[in-house]
């Protein structure tokens, strides 16, 4: 082979590989340039706190969802509303970019003393449409944040009774799994949002279905001068296993008892039952009328209801619901 040969093939050669590296490059998934993601997502801690309806909230409320969670209060002056106008200005601009699924976002207050359902509702209204407002009882707000590395302190008072909360800066972001999955820290920037978003939110995230579910659960007040309610709900096995509930417990009465109402002659009859046996991938409803949860003796005056549902001593469900009338 000639030198020129040579050289020219070095040169094809050097060109081809350079563009393969280029191509390798420009095909290489792109990383997030503010965001933080966590090498391994993280679960939510068990919590009970209520939503802008007074409807509770707990970490399963997270899944089916990308949420932005901010920790905030509806009196904080400057921080926590320019937080929320950035993150509703990059959810705008996402949706424009035809970015499907658009994140949730999500205000928790760290000053449940003054944020109602109420004005949470009022108030992460003003950033758009399908925002979650989450507040609650202090002890309940102190088991999520713990859980989550969140700081917030409670200011003094001046003579006027105005206080601030300080609280973190950073924004959560929790994956459809009910995980935590990054987090962008402040100072916080549209730009950055609308470049790391996409490339988070394209993670593969396997939403697990949990092996006992309930919905639509619904607990009767007691009538007045009575001590006792009515439970009733739908839960689905979402197992390959019949699943066995043979007893269920509520910190808000004293006792809980699985019942049935039949109709025998013409005489109805309620009777108790020993147990309830879910189907393998299947559903029984408890409903008015046919089996259903007896509770009695209510031990406090919360609107907010829990359920713990047991085979034997193995705990099954978890559920929190309020009082409807």
């Amino acid at each position: 082979m000639s030198l020129k040969s040579f050289l020219t093939a070095i040169v094809i050669a050097t060109a081809v590989s350079a563009g393969l590296f280029f191509a390798v490059r420009m095909s290489a998934p792109e990383d997030p340039r503010s965001a933080f993601v966590l090498p391994s997502a993280t679960s939510l801690p068990q919590f009970s706190l209520l939503d802008q309806s007074g409807a509770p909230v707990d970490a399963t409320a997270f899944r089916g969802h990308w949420n932005l969670v901010f920790f905030g209060f509806t009196h904080c002056p400057d921080i926590c509303p320019a937080t929320l106008q950035i993150l509703a200005a990059a959810r705008r601009a996402l949706a424009e970019d035809g970015q499907d699924p658009l994140p949730r976002i999500v205000l928790v207050s760290v000053d449940p003393e003054r944020d109602t359902p109420e004005l949470m509702g009022q108030y992460v209204s003003y950033f758009g449409e399908g925002n979650l407002g989450v507040t609650g009882t202090l002890d309940e707000l102190t088991k999520l944040t713990s859980a989550l590395g969140i700081y917030f302190e409670k200011q003094d008072a001046d003579d006027d009774g105005n206080y601030v909360v300080d609280h973190s800066a950073a924004v959560l972001v929790i994956n459809p799994a009910g995980e935590f999955h990054a987090l962008f820290g402040g100072p916080h920037q549209v730009d950055d949002y609308v470049h790391d978003l996409p490339i988070i939110m394209a993670a593969k995230i396997d939403v697990p279905l949990p092996p006992l579910a309930a919905q639509g659960v619904v607990v009767t007040r007691p009538m007045p001068g009575m001590r006792m309610s009515a439970g009733y709900l739908a839960l689905s096995n979402n197992t390959d296993a019949e699943i066995t509930i043979t007893r269920v417990s509520s910190d808000q009465f004293g006792s809980v008892e699985l019942h049935e109402s039949i109709v025998e002659d013409g005489v109805a009859r309620m009777r108790e039952i020993e147990a309830l046996v879910i189907p393998a991938g299947g559903t029984v409803t408890l409903e008015r009328g046919g089996k259903h949860l007896m509770l009695m003796r209510p031990t406090g005056d919360s609107d907010l209801i829990s359920l713990s549902f047991f085979d034997g001593d193995d705990l099954l469900l978890d559920v929190v619901a309020s009082y409807q009338e």
